[in-house]
């Protein structure tokens, strides 16, 4: 009887990875393309929208590029957890000045734009879309290319 129980709890577990796993996919489908930054807000600061304009996101599979007017800022991959509540995203950065650094953050995702809002690198993953004086979070919104 045993046996059964086990075999049965470790399907469980097998399930649940497969729809964990699942829903990163979908919303890392959602993420590929071209972003470009309309709003950005760090440690309770806007960004002038004139600078925010000049950022710009392209994903492809788990990696992205950031680019300021077109030159490379910033590359890595992105980890996605989709069952998690606000959903979470790892940024591991590979080339730039944050090179070996991973960012904690928490994103929103629709067809047409997403929000996320990191932590500073070290700090623990944000639990709201804020960016308050003090709390060193980027809340950034980004809108898709057109195509």
């Amino acid at each position: 009887m045993r046996l059964y129980g086990l075999i049965a709890s470790a399907l469980g577990v097998l399930s649940a990875a497969d729809a964990t796993d699942d829903a990163a996919k979908k919303d890392l489908a959602k993420f590929q393309g071209g972003w470009i930054l309309i709003s950005a807000e760090r440690d309770g600061k806007k960004t002038p929208q004139e600078e925010a304009k000049k950022l710009t996101l392209a994903i492809q599979g788990n990696q992205f590029v950031l680019r300021k007017d077109s030159v490379v800022i910033s590359e890595g991959r992105l980890t996605l957890d989709a069952t998690k509540t606000p959903k979470e995203i790892d940024e591991s950065i590979t080339t730039g000045p944050n090179k070996g650094k991973t960012f904690l953050a928490i994103y929103e995702i629709d067809d047409e734009h997403h929000k996320i809002c990191f932590a500073a690198a070290g700090k623990e993953r944000p639990t709201a879309f804020s960016s308050t004086p003090g709390s060193g979070n980027l809340l950034q919104v980004w809108k898709r290319e057109k195509k």
